[in-house]
């Protein structure tokens, strides 16, 4: 029984793991496949800012502190959806490794 249960916990562990090619999917148009587009001419191009930096601007997105006027934080919100705080440093390493 204690073994089910185990499994049954690890098994709810991977089927909650962040999965960066579902969220970034919403993000291409913008920012391209790899993250080489600046995006509405003004953003940095995401593959080129460090690691720590890419996921302190996805937090600030996700939490509202970004310093992006209020229609661009809406519409990045919205194309977040389903992405927590929680998944910002797994998320920026996922696009920095992308190719």
């Amino acid at each position: 029984m204690k073994r089910f249960i185990a499994l049954l916990f690890l098994s709810s562990l991977a089927l909650m793991a962040f999965d960066g090619d579902k969220a970034y999917k919403n993000c291409i148009m913008c920012h391209g496949k790899t993250g080489e587009k600046v995006a509405l001419s003004s953003s940095p191009k995401l593959n080129t800012l460090a690691e720590q930096d890419l996921q302190n601007k996805i937090q600030a997105i996700l939490n509202g502190s970004s310093g992006m006027s209020k229609k661009y934080l809406s519409m990045h919100k919205a194309k977040l959806k389903g992405v927590e705080e929680a998944d910002a440093a797994a998320f920026a390493a996922y696009i920095l490794n992308l190719k």
